[in-house]
């Protein structure tokens, strides 16, 4: 079985250094090798993409690995479409942090 890994906004990431995490951004630019996202509390964090990353949508939601520099390290993504409602996500990512009981992660 699979673990559940923490949905996170760009302030949670110093919490989950090393541990891998669930994000949802808008997409900024894609460069190259990387991305670069704004999250649900108006923050940018950068996603160093795998191989077979495929941002096709504005919005995005990437599974990854925290970096020390606080970047995310793609190990899968989900392409979320056009709209999204930020608010709503940064109130679940606040709600799950808020409820561990209610939403386990993998700490």
């Amino acid at each position: 079985m699979e673990r559940p890994t923490p949905r996170v906004n760009s302030a949670r990431l110093q919490d989950h250094i090393g541990k891998t995490v669930r994000l949802i951004g808008k997409v900024i630019s894609l460069e190259g090798e990387s991305a670069l996202l704004e999250t649900s509390d108006s923050g940018q964090v950068t996603v160093k993409l795998s191989r077979t990353s495929n941002f096709a949508d504005v919005y995005v939601e990437v599974i990854g690995r925290v970096s020390e520099d606080l970047s995310i390290t793609e190990l899968a993504s989900i392409n979320m479409g056009d709209k999204i409602d930020m608010d709503l996500v940064e109130k679940t990512v606040e709600l799950t942090h808020r409820h561990p009981d209610i939403f386990p992660s993998s700490e």
